[in-house]
């Protein structure tokens, strides 16, 4: 009488190419990642003294200034009570952390 072996329920087959390739695609995927992450420190960045620029140029113009705070109070007045609350809240933080 033969005796029957049981197929395995997992079976792990080593494969040096399958390895390799996995290898390089998570090396791809890190290099793509960390290129992904430099650049967008440098739109930040950009982003940030635009928006530096922006502001000055606006402190600077009391029309354009004027002109600004109207348009915020038009926005703030818009908004329902609670997105008003909100945006105030931001508004506060946010001059928190340039000040």
């Amino acid at each position: 009488m033969t005796e029957q072996t049981k197929a395995p329920f997992i079976s792990f087959k080593f494969d040096v190419m399958t390895f390799i390739a996995l290898c390089g695609a998570m090396y791809l995927a890190y290099t793509a990642h960390s290129a992904n992450m430099e650049n967008t420190a440098k739109l930040s960045s950009l982003l940030t003294k635009y928006e530096q620029t922006l502001d000055a140029a606006i402190a600077g113009d009391e029309v354009t200034l004027k002109r600004y705070r109207s348009n915020i109070k038009k926005t703030l007045d818009s908004l329902s009570p609670k997105e008003r609350e909100l945006m105030l809240a931001l508004l506060k933080v946010d001059g928190q952390n340039k000040g």
